[in-house]
């Protein structure tokens, strides 16, 4: 008998061929595209809030950014697994996630949603290419309706599903859009100084124009020549960005300035929370300040448009 027949040599090498055949199957399934799981995940939490009004129930939605920057969050390892592993990734894109984007150049194509290479969004009143589309209601509604169309892709079964919440969340914020105009237009004539370039959004949508210290990325504009140039502003209103701090308080003082902080993240809304509980989280903390600002004439625009249904009593 040879060696390689002998019982003994079989014994041995059995669990040795088991072994390698085990090792060279992990191998071939490492070089494969990991399986996607059923999860929505979005940048952050507006996004998740209007994922809510599409998705349903039908699937887990996760925020990668639940603290931090957006502009400077560098993903954990975890965070780079679920990316690697989601059903569809959504964010808003380089100009919004900095460091996220290097990560997602590795997500195949059909599986995220960069939200400001698909346009179509309305801008008026705020800085060209400002990222933060989701604090005006109708961009909201554009961006639910592409979460639902790239959903349908995904899931073809439930495509009339997800096309049908997009169209009852675009006529909810058709109406928010008009309340949000009607209680911001009385304060267009109003002096608005704001520490992030993001409300534009926000008040333009009424014809509010602000004033804004940093730009998009949140670069801080706060120096002397700048404070210089804003001049004598009288009775208006400064806005940052929650949790209010003192530099932005004193700020504020030496403007002259009432000032309230602003939370367009909504990362104090409760669990559960709905977007439209958002746009009027912010109203609501606008008007603090907003309200403290005394009476003006209220000035109709140059362009010979009426002022919005019922602004008259706001």
């Amino acid at each position: 008998m040879i060696p390689s027949q002998h019982p003994r040599y079989l014994r041995v090498l059995s669990p040795l061929l088991v072994l390698a055949s085990a090792l060279f199957a992990l191998a071939a399934c490492s070089n494969e595209e990991p399986a996607a799981d059923g999860t929505l995940l979005v940048s952050v939490r507006p996004l998740a809030l209007i994922g809510a009004e599409i998705a349903g129930e039908d699937m887990q939605i996760r925020e990668l950014i639940r603290n931090g920057d957006p502009h400077h969050y560098a993903p954990s390892v975890s965070d780079r697994a679920a990316l690697e592993q989601a059903a569809l990734v959504v964010w808003l894109g380089p100009k919004m996630e900095t460091v996220l984007a290097r990560q997602l150049a590795q997500v195949p194509a059909e599986r995220q949603l960069g939200l400001l290479q698909q346009g179509d969004f309305e801008m008026a009143g705020a800085t060209a290419d400002d990222p933060h589309l989701w604090l005006r209601p109708r961009n909201a509604a554009i961006i639910g309706a592409q979460m639902a169309e790239r959903l349908a892709e995904l899931r073809p079964q439930q495509a009339d599903t997800y096309r049908q919440r997009a169209r009852d969340f675009s006529r909810e914020m058709a109406n928010l859009q008009k309340v949000l105009d009607r209680a911001l237009w009385a304060y267009r004539d109003v002096p608005i100084v704001v520490t992030h370039d993001a409300y534009g959004h926000f008040f333009g949508g009424a014809g509010v124009a602000t004033t804004a210290l940093s730009g998009t990325g949140g670069h801080n504009h706060h120096g002397a020549r700048t404070l210089l140039d804003l001049g004598d502003l009288g009775d208006g209103c400064l806005f940052g960005e929650a949790p209010a701090n003192d530099r932005d308080r004193r700020l504020a003082e030496n403007l002259g300035l009432g000032y309230v902080a602003l939370d367009p993240l909504g990362r104090a809304l409760p669990e559960g929370a709905r977007y439209r509980e958002l746009i009027e989280a912010l109203l609501a903390d606008a008007r603090q300040c907003l309200a403290q600002v005394p009476d003006r004439p209220i000035t109709p625009p140059d362009n010979g448009k009426e002022a919005p249904a019922g602004a008259a009593e706001e």
